[in-house]
């Protein structure tokens, strides 16, 4: 029988409250009854700590015996600008955050991160109130990222303020055990999960949307870049059904409207010769919309896809992009891709990206 996650949620003077609370219960909620997550609170020391609003808190556990986390919590609040100098917390955050599976900043949680050197080469985000302050502590590497409710970055995810930690953490949960268990526990918190990414297989319904969709990413392609990658009479209705008849086909949707959609396939490709593991998922056909831009929903999509991958039992997962293209391979280059060779074609040309899964 399979552990329960360990969930540590930090907390320490002049934190706030909702910061330490929405995670919390998103985690607790969500849990079955403690079968999949064990929540707790942790301080530096065993005594009680006030939050922003005057609320007393006591931790479960201090440093001294606090269980190793899988999921650590740092939350933020005013506290967080002196916390950062605390080099016994950042410390315990640092030491913490190398043994845990996942790591969720929540508001200016973010500078603790910083201070902690957690972000280097990541995309961030903060409460809208604090970015010129986490400008000044993250690395020149890391890229801050503005208007979203939370980045995703693999094993680290930063939410924007306060209730945007409550997305995050739900985010967290549906990467862990779906969708449907997210929305389940959004609907039992009575939460709006204005954030929400919903995956699931394409079906007959989705067939016009997403034709809409892979027409406009062509013709974009094509006005912006240049490129003929994909031809705009290439998605007709008679392809699409085929498309998600003979492929395992996913959808997105958020907030009710299409976001973005792919393939995963497992067969041989025959043009890529031996350069890519047999171990692997092809993530084919990536396409996002342009309504969302700058909302990190490529990456969560990669995210979503390469834990698929997983739970099949493969180890590595693989894309090709358009070559010609270099801000697309330059994206992809950023969540961890790495180039392993290119194939030309009398009316395209593709390079191979390969990114070993966690």
């Amino acid at each position: 029988m399979r552990r329960a996650r360990n969930v540590a949620v930090l907390v320490y003077e002049k934190v706030d409250l909702l910061d330490v609370a929405g995670p919390f219960d998103v985690f607790a909620v969500s849990s079955k009854w403690g079968e999949d997550f064990n929540v707790y609170t942790v301080g530096e020391r065993s005594i009680p700590v006030n939050t922003i609003s005057g609320l007393s808190m006591n931790p479960r556990y201090s440093f001294d015996d606090c269980p190793v986390p899988d999921i650590l919590i740092v939350p933020g609040g005013i506290g967080a600008r002196t916390t950062m100098h605390n080099e016994v917390i950042t410390t315990w955050i640092r030491e913490m955050a190398e043994q845990a599976e996942l790591v969720l900043s929540v508001c200016t949680g973010a500078l603790l991160l910083a201070t902690a050197n957690l972000l280097d080469g990541l995309k961030v985000t903060t409460n809208r109130r604090a970015f010129d302050l986490l400008r000044e502590v993250i690395p020149q590497s890391a890229t801050i990222v503005e208007n979203v409710r939370y980045v995703d970055n693999g094993k680290i995810v930063l939410s924007a303020g306060v209730t945007a930690g409550i997305d995050a953490a739900l985010h967290i949960v549906s990467r862990l055990h779906g969708s449907e268990r997210a929305l389940e526990t959004a609907s039992m918190l009575e939460h709006d999960w204005s954030g929400r990414l919903i995956v699931r297989r394409a079906q007959s319904e989705d067939i016009d949307a997403m034709q809409h969709l892979y027409v406009e990413a062509a013709k974009w392609i094509r006005s912006m870049k240049g490129i003929v990658q994909w031809g705009e009479e290439d998605f007709t209705r008679e392809y699409m059904e085929q498309f998600i008849r003979e492929k395992e086909v996913f959808v997105a949707y958020m907030n009710g409207e299409l976001s973005g959609c792919f393939s995963v396939q497992w067969e041989y490709e025959e043009i890529w010769g031996d350069l890519f593991h047999d171990q692997a998922g092809y993530v084919h056909r990536l396409a996002v919309s342009r309504n969302i831009k700058g909302q990190g929903i490529g990456s969560r999509l990669l995210d979503w896809a390469e834990a698929y991958i997983k739970n099949k039992g493969k180890t590595w997962m693989r894309l090709d992009c358009m070559a010609d293209n270099p801000t697309l391979n330059d994206y992809y280059r950023s969540q961890g891709l790495v180039y392993c060779g290119r194939h030309d074609d009398p009316r395209w040309s593709a390079n191979l990206y390969e990114r070993k899964i966690k």
